[in-house]
């Protein structure tokens, strides 16, 4: 089965049944869904290896994430997707579980199956992977790598400023006493965000005691796992902010299975804005970072890449706070008297 016999069925030429496979907006739709049935109709499937050999591409790209199993990569993945279907390009992706080993075979997989370009829209990187990509000159771009910017286009994210809303807005409803549950510090963008959040209490000028910082996974069980600690303390922050938002769910979730009430005696705030915190009760403050952006800027550069076009090193993203219904006033303003955080939480007065 060849092109030719696609041709001849659906009774136009071969390079139109090319059109319809690798730029299909250059085809009137009565013309191309008669190429599809076609293509149904004798179960083709085009020969990649020979596209390279004829064209010098394989109008393919590649997506490295982290997690598949964290909401906030698929809905990466799919924005990505819709935009390179537009432009009649295929997508593959792989996951990459955290660990570089797993990146540098995932990175070799990808050159061998000749993409166009790789999108690595991972928290951690490989010098070994890097210098793969390198050899291989295939363009690439980075999320959160603004030190390797020299070598790869990168989409970096302004933690401090989605941070200092957060921060700022748990001040403006009375709160003094803010904790934070930090992701792993094997993970590069876990650490901006702890620094970014740390930045923010500096600039408002809050106290805070090495206490009030936990240390999570970025997973549910890890913010189940702090809440049995604030409810051991003797002065308990009255305001979290998480380092993403499954983590605040899981935090939520226990908080709630040990008798306490958010947002009367404990506000929460999460990062990312998945799907789930709108649906979550009550409904995440979080701190929203765009996957349709940062999808967008990836793809468009390595179109760039690909063209004359020139575009910045650095794409910088600014996250946003979305208010609902996880934070409130401290129990102490909720309530009208001054009370004691650690009271509240076990006696689930307000």
């Amino acid at each position: 089965m060849d092109i030719l016999t696609v041709a001849r069925r659906a009774g136009v030429s071969s390079a139109t049944v090319s059109r319809v496979l690798n730029t299909p907006e250059k085809v009137r739709e009565s013309t191309a869904k008669r190429v599809r049935k076609a293509i149904e109709e004798l179960n083709y499937v085009p020969n990649i290896g020979g596209r390279i050999l004829r064209s010098g591409r394989s109008n393919l790209y590649g997506i490295i994430v982290s997690d598949i199993r964290n909401p906030f990569f698929p809905d990466l993945i799919e924005h990505f997707e819709s935009l390179a279907t537009q432009h009649g390009i295929n997508v593959t992706f792989t996951n990459t579980g955290y660990s570089e080993d797993r990146m540098l075979a995932r990175v070799r997989q990808l050159i061998e199956r000749g993409v166009d370009g790789l999108a690595v829209l991972t928290s951690e990187i490989s010098a070994h992977a890097l210098k793969s990509i390198h050899r291989s000159g295939i363009p690439a771009v980075l999320l959160n790598q603004p030190t390797l910017s020299k070598n790869f286009p990168t989409i970096a994210v302004d933690y401090v400023s989605g941070f200092r809303d957060a921060v700022e807005h748990l001040a403006m409803l009375g709160h003094k006493r803010i904790g934070f549950v930090a992701g792993p510090p094997t993970l590069s963008s876990a650490v901006r965000r702890r620094e970014a959040f740390l930045a923010a209490i500096s600039s408002f000028q809050l106290p805070f005691r090495d206490e009030w910082m936990f240390h999570g996974d970025h997973q549910i069980s890890g913010g189940q796992f702090v809440a049995e600690r604030l409810f051991s303390m003797r002065e308990a922050p009255t305001g979290i902010i998480c380092s993403n938002d499954l983590t605040a769910i899981g935090l939520l979730q226990a908080i709630r299975k040990l008798g306490g009430h958010v947002p009367q005696q404990i506000s929460l705030i999460g990062f990312d804005d998945l799907y789930l915190a709108e649906i979550v009760q009550p409904a995440l403050t979080t701190i929203h970072l765009s996957r349709q952006e940062i999808a967008t800027r990836a793809f468009l550069a390595l179109q760039s890449a690909q063209s004359s076009v020139v575009t910045p090193r650095v794409s910088t993203i600014l996250p946003r706070l979305v208010v609902r219904a996880s934070t409130g006033p401290p129990p102490h303003l909720a309530s009208g008297s001054p009370g004691n955080a650690r009271a509240a939480l076990k006696t689930g007065k307000v």
